[in-house]
């Protein structure tokens, strides 16, 4: 991570994307993004490149404090359908009980034509998606999921297809 501000590799990858998100999106009106469990730096990035596009950014969390909207993933109903034009949701799928149901909420609340990053970690080596919310010793989650907070792990094909099933269309990067 940066030793000056905290940026992980996957938030400098982020800022970069938004950064040409952005760019093609300024002549648009505006976007209208939403992150979910905000990385510190990552938000400072999307505030300031904001402050020259129009456009609205909200930062949401069900235990974090001082973000903008306390919200539970699995049920978003704070948000009207398609609110929003981009949303980040990274590296939180995996601690959330019902994942099914929390993609099926950031697919109505992102507009049509809208996307978004989803991101979780995925060991390669893993054929099929191994979850048990119900498994609460600390040892077992590390053993099963890799981090004591983790509900399930994912694989690669079995996340692309959770993906799909709620009607996202899928781009790899």
């Amino acid at each position: 991570s940066c030793p000056f501000c905290g940026a992980t590799d996957h938030d400098r990858l982020y800022a970069l994307y938004l950064d040409e998100l952005l760019a093609k999106k300024s002549g648009d009106g505006g976007i209208r993004i939403v992150d979910f469990a905000p990385v510190r730096c990552l938000s400072a990035f999307i505030r300031r490149k904001l402050q020259n596009h129009p456009g609205t950014y909200r930062t949401a969390d069900l235990f974090m404090p001082n973000v903008d909207d306390k919200v539970d993933l699995m049920n978003m109903r704070i948000y009207r359908d398609g609110q929003f034009d981009f949303f980040i949701c990274s590296h939180v799928l995996e601690h959330v009980p019902d994942d099914r149901k929390a993609l099926r909420e950031l697919f109505r609340i992102t507009s049509p034509g809208g996307s978004g990053i989803v991101m979780v970690p995925i060991p390669l080596d893993v054929e099929e998606v191994d979850e048990d919310p119900s498994v609460t010793d600390e040892a077992e989650r590390w053993r099963r999921f890799g981090q004591d907070d983790h509900v399930r792990l994912y694989s690669k094909k079995g996340f692309l297809e959770r993906i799909r099933q709620v009607g996202f269309d899928v781009a790899e990067l």
